[in-house]
């Protein structure tokens, strides 16, 4: 296996699999076995060749069955004669209608970029590769086409962090994981359990959320600072409730309304248009409020803005952003 096939395997997300499940049954008219379905969608696939056991298979296949019937697609079965003597055999399919673009329908230039802007964002997400052929398909079914280059304001979504497939693989199953996570006080790495709810991306972060095994509470675990691989175990939890959910958000809401920090922001700098202050002011510094979830990695991501920036609080961010630095200085010193 060479180093892109691996990483495409890697990179296998529900999201894709539940993409790639409907455009294979709405393209066929007779329908297709499980068994084809298990070949053909390369997620089941790859599970069957890692040795997954086809009773665990069949499991995903009916929760994928009930996500996209919660997205309102139906999967319809056809019960038909089998080659093999006198057996039956159910086929799985889905009716192209219910896909159809409607007549006389066409998208404004804006309506597109916005479009263009969500496929972007769905890319770098690594998502899933079939966002840009959709759009092709939407100018061939008679959208307007702008000019206009989207690739400069397009939201910058990444997700770099070798955490997040299996963790969004984890929440899709409902299967209990564990990690090494550094702290952000002490920077000891500990081994945390967690019945994972939710990914999230929120102030610039991607965060799992859900059931701190160990601790018996909601919490919030900041991918960043997950340093070892993700172990995904067999042991299954219920779907959360959503008045677990709201209590999990409001905690989260909570943490972040007491995080704020007050920046003065260089006119027509990089940090300007990173931060993008109002502009009802004409004076070279503007002074920014912002949200954050984490003290350390705020501080890292402004010493990238030197010189253009400056701290007015809270204090211990001025302090830990001269700390990384000194350390940078003494380290080449």
């Amino acid at each position: 296996m060479n180093e892109n096939e691996e990483y495409q395997r890697d990179a296998a997300d529900p999201s894709e699999r539940l993409l790639n499940l409907t455009l294979l049954l709405a393209s066929t008219s007779i329908g297709m076995t499980k068994e084809e379905i298990f070949v053909a969608v390369r997620d089941y696939r790859n599970d069957r060749e890692g040795g997954i056991k086809i009773d665990a298979l069949n499991r995903k296949f009916e929760r994928d069955k009930k996500d996209l019937l919660k997205s309102g697609i139906k999967l319809e079965t056809v019960i038909l004669d089998s080659d093999m003597g006198d057996n039956q055999e159910t086929r799985y399919l889905i009716n192209p209608s219910g896909f159809q673009w409607p007549k006389g329908v066409k998208l404004t230039t804006k309506q597109l970029q916005l479009l263009q802007l969500a496929s972007s964002v769905w890319r770098q997400a690594s998502l899933s590769s079939d966002a840009a052929s959709g759009l092709d398909r939407l100018r061939a079914l008679g959208a307007t086409s702008s000019n206009t280059n989207t690739a400069a304001f397009a939201p910058r979504i990444k997700t770099h962090s070798r955490a997040f497939v299996p963790l969004t693989n984890a929440v899709t199953e409902r299967l209990q994981v564990s990690f090494l996570y550094r702290k952000a006080n002490s920077g000891e790495a500990e081994l945390r359990s967690l019945k994972p709810w939710r990914i999230s991306h929120i102030e610039n972060q991607w965060l799992v959320q859900g059931w701190d095994v160990d601790k018996a509470g909601f919490r919030n675990f900041l991918l960043k600072r997950i340093v070892s691989g993700v172990t995904v175990s067999d042991t299954e939890f219920d779907r959360p409730t959503q008045k677990q959910i709201d209590e999990l958000q409001a905690d989260l809401d909570k943490h972040i309304a007491n995080n704020i920090a007050v920046l003065k922001v260089k006119r027509d700098s990089l940090a300007w248009f990173h931060f993008d202050p109002p502009s009802s002011s004409k004076s070279e510094w503007q002074e920014v409020k912002i949200q954050f979830m984490d003290l350390d990695l705020l501080a890292d991501e402004l010493r990238d803005y030197a010189g253009e920036i400056t701290v007015e609080e809270p204090a211990a961010l001025e302090r830990a952003i001269r700390l990384g630095f000194e350390k940078v200085a003494a380290a080449h010193a």
